[in-house]
């Protein structure tokens, strides 16, 4: 199966190496990052250059190197400011990096509620229309403030992270409500703890709430991510993915398009042509012959 994890943030906890080998421990083809490093003294997410007019600008320098390494391997979500002096320079040129598949925009306080729905993101939508970018969006009550938007751009590709972040069951209602009304936006379903009752594993409850985002938003708008380096409550990188993977809830073909058909659509990212091939069996080549291993001599008395 081709999985791709629509968000982590490595180089926050492993470094690339690292990420490669979790990666062909568990099986995951491909990995969309939005690289972090932590907070800077001034409050502000590294890593980040100090714009002369003031102000930040994002980077990911070592996605990039990642993308470079592994083209098949990695693609980059890259934060953007609609306050950047040169966002459409900018962008443009996210346009031509190597592996930049989405942007992605933080909308967590009311002042960027209120932007977002009073069209002051319109700019950053035109740009991404432009340049064919998938648009990302975080921050509670964003599916309200998103819901003009949708409209003006048909054509932009939307995703709400984390689930799009509900408070309240009301706030999922509308945010299933939103799923069926734009065929444009597309839900990363990522860090359902923090938002819906788990149970132990495999997480029933959660299973129960993604039945009904698949059947609010198709199950070609859902896309799996674990942020496992923002995973707070000890759960590793394989159980965010197995619980999913070897559900008895989802058909095989829910399943594709969970875990990487409906990413690869959303970023424009076609699955590679060869699977990646776990480096030990690569060094080990095939077998030069057709190991026998003599049933137990009980079960050959039997037979």
């Amino acid at each position: 199966m081709d999985i791709v994890d629509s968000q982590v943030h490595v180089f926050f906890t492993l470094d690339l190496e690292e990420t490669v080998a979790a990666m062909n421990a568990i099986g995951i083809q491909s990995v969309i990052i939005d690289e972090y490093w932590g907070t800077g003294p001034s409050g502000e997410l590294l890593p980040a250059a100090s714009l002369r007019s003031g102000g930040q600008r994002p980077l990911s320098p070592l996605a990039q190197a990642a993308v470079l390494k592994h083209p098949d391997r990695f693609g980059i979500l890259q934060r953007v400011e609609r306050t950047d002096p040169a966002l459409a320079s900018w962008v443009s040129v996210l346009a031509d990096f190597p592996g930049c598949k989405a942007v992605r925009l933080i909308t967590n306080d009311r002042t960027e509620l209120q932007a977002l729905a009073n069209g002051d993101y319109d700019d950053i939508m035109r740009l991404a229309q432009r340049h064919d970018f998938a648009v990302n969006f975080f921050g509670q009550g964003a599916a309200a403030a998103l819901d003009g938007v949708l409209s003006r751009f048909p054509d932009v590709r939307c995703v709400l992270d984390h689930c799009g972040a509900p408070a309240s069951q009301a706030d999922w209602d509308a945010i299933l409500s939103a799923g069926r009304s734009h065929p444009n936006l597309w839900l990363k379903w990522s860090h359902a703890h923090w938002w819906f009752e788990a149970g132990p594993y495999p997480y029933a409850g959660l299973q129960a709430q993604l039945i009904r985002a698949l059947d609010a938003f198709s199950r070609e708008r859902v896309m799996w991510a674990s942020d496992f380096t923002h995973e707070r409550l000890g759960r590793s990188w394989g159980e965010l993915l197995f619980y999913l993977r070897d559900s008895q809830l989802l058909s095989e073909i829910d399943k594709g398009w969970l875990l990487g058909r409906a990413a690869r659509i959303a970023y424009r990212w076609p699955a590679p042509a060869e699977a990646f091939s776990p480096p030990h069996l690569a060094r080990l080549g095939p077998l030069p012959y057709q190991e026998v291993i003599p049933a137990p001599a009980a079960q050959q008395i039997e037979n």
